[in-house]
């Protein structure tokens, strides 16, 4: 058997990860797990022996796979480094700059598997479909393979590759579940609407499917039984958008499951009907919906996204009939967004809000593969260097590392700087930018125009605008200023109590244990 080492940054259980290992595992092959910086990766990397070094990639941590594959071959580690994900599928030119040996674009359970079938008997992988493998100096690229349709032969997450490496994750209070794959919904901030483009240029016919219901219903008696899990997190894009596989789940779960959950939905999925299965489930603690705007012409025109605010209305009230909590996700700092159209989603945001619901702020960020970030650099607001930052000749021909700090609890080092190694100069790597980096989560929204600045000064009160209109007046005033200390741990603090507390059902419990027990490990 092959034996496949997965490393990360942080302590978080991705589900990416746990996929790939249930599948790996199933083909007969070994798992490992490593968690922290590049040190600590290279050095477990050199000692444990892996075939295969894998990195499933989010545009945050995509500075961290870079340094750490370098990191991991300075060490003389000779097992080849493969990285996968979103990123990585959209920018797979990384592999040709970077010290990645490959890169899996799309799904990765059959090509991983195949890939370690060839490590594990001597044999050439190259020819690999979905893989793009460094060989005799050359990038050789081959095609995608159709998209995996049959979801019910695929094995549960594997839970233990977390479970098993490190007792903080027995305290997270929340499971994941994805009862399917893809979206049906074209929106141009989403990478479901670049993936799909992808798959369907490669031949695909097909992209959003759902498990059935039953199978669904069986991963997560498991986790009550075997995980004792206390409540479920969907991460399905919507899980409502197919209504006759919804009202067939929420009859099951209520008689078999009986664990709290929660799940994303599209607004006009939610007649009375699905409200009513919802509420009359008794276990459904949140429906999270994306509001994004609340400039209706903003929404449909640019975001793609075709919904009247009176649909959200409806929506809403649907969801208060039959005593379902909500959270509505929104984005400040889109690109051709104007301050007005700010001040108008925070203020759709309030009329639509009750004392109980939610609200999910996220600045927007460009990441690559999206249609509204080629938006955004057609108005001039990004530039694509900063953007496509792997194409030549924007290439840097030197080793960059990321200086380590001490950060909070949040994950947040202020003084996070790239520096090169004087020893390394002849090494291949990728210009760092902060797109790439865990800051970009929180402090940024990569617009340099005033407008674009002042928007992002509204973030950091947003929160509190939503919730106490009171405070506009004088919030009007204070984005005037400029950006400081305060007003980004103003912004920490509130979507770490108002947000991230409630969406992910985490009690004061936690936060007691994790700085009693692991505060030194980065969650975010």
């Amino acid at each position: 058997m092959a034996k496949i080492l997965f490393a990360q940054e942080i302590f978080f259980p991705f589900q990416s990860i746990a996929k790939l290992s249930a599948y790996l595992k199933l083909k007969g092959h070994e798992v490992d797990l490593v968690i922290g910086d590049e040190h600590r990766i290279a050095a477990y990397a050199k000692t444990s022996n892996p075939s295969l070094i894998a990195f499933s990639v989010l545009t945050p941590y995509r500075n961290h796979m870079l340094v750490s594959a370098h990191a991991i071959k300075k060490a003389g580690v000779t097992a080849p480094i493969i990285a996968g994900g979103y990123d990585i599928t959209f920018m797979p030119q990384i592999l040709e700059y970077s010290d990645l040996d490959i890169i899996c674009r799309g799904e990765g359970e059959e090509a991983l598997t195949e890939l370690c079938d060839c490590l594990d008997n001597g044999k050439d992988y190259s020819g690999i479909a979905n893989l793009w493998v460094k060989k005799n100096g050359v990038v050789v690229k081959n095609s995608m393979r159709t998209w995996q349709m049959d979801m019910d032969q695929m094995p549960f997450d594997d839970r233990d590759i977390y479970l098993n490496y490190d007792s903080y994750f027995s305290i997270i209070p929340f499971m994941q579940v994805l009862a399917g794959r893809g979206c049906p919904y074209p929106c141009s901030y989403c990478f479901n609407r670049g993936y799909m483009d992808i798959y369907y240029a490669e031949g695909s016919r097909g992209y959003t499917k759902l498990r059935s219901p039953d199978h669904v219903i069986a991963e997560c008696i498991e986790l009550r039984d075997k995980y004792k899990a206390k409540y479920i997190f969907f991460n399905d894009s919507t899980l409502t958008y197919n209504k006759r596989w919804i009202l067939e789940f929420l009859s099951k779960y209520k008689d078999r499951v009986k664990v709290p959950f929660s799940i994303n939905a599209v607004i006009r999925e939610i007649d009375d009907e699905v409200g009513k299965a919802l509420g009359d489930c008794g276990y459904c603690e949140l429906v999270r919906f994306g509001l994004e705007t609340g400039n209706e012409d903003f929404r449909v025109k640019i975001l793609n996204k075709k919904l009247t605010n009176q649909q959200f209305f409806d929506c809403t009230k649907i969801l208060q009939r039959y005593g379902i909590r909500y959270s509505m996700q929104m984005m400040l700092g889109l690109p051709g967004e104007t301050l007005d159209n700010a001040w108008e989603t925070i203020d759709i945001a309030h009329r639509l809000s009750t004392h109980d619901s939610v609200h999910g702020i996220n600045l927007f960020k460009p990441f690559p593969g999206l249609e509204i970030t080629n938006y955004g650099i057609s108005i001039g607001q990004y530039k694509k260097e900063e953007i496509s930052a792997f194409e030549p000749p924007d290439v840097v021909k030197q080793a960059a590392a990321t200086k380590s700090h001490a950060g909070d609890g949040c994950g947040i080092a202020e003084g996070d700087v790239l520096v090169a190694e004087p020893d390394d100069e002849a090494a291949p790597a990728m210009k760092a930018l902060p797109l790439g980096t865990r800051k970009m989560v929180f402090f940024s929204n990569y617009r340099s125009d005033p407008e674009g600045q002042m928007i992002l000064r509204l973030s950091r009160f947003s929160h509190l605008a939503i919730r106490l209109p009171w405070l506009r007046p004088l919030i009007r005033q204070l984005i005037k200023l400029p950006d400081n200390a305060v007003y980004r741990f103003i912004w920490l603090a509130t979507e770490s109590l108002l947000n991230i507390r409630a969406h992910a059902r985490v009690p004061i419990s936690f936060f007691v244990q994790y700085f009693l027990h692991h505060r030194g490990k980065q969650i975010r």
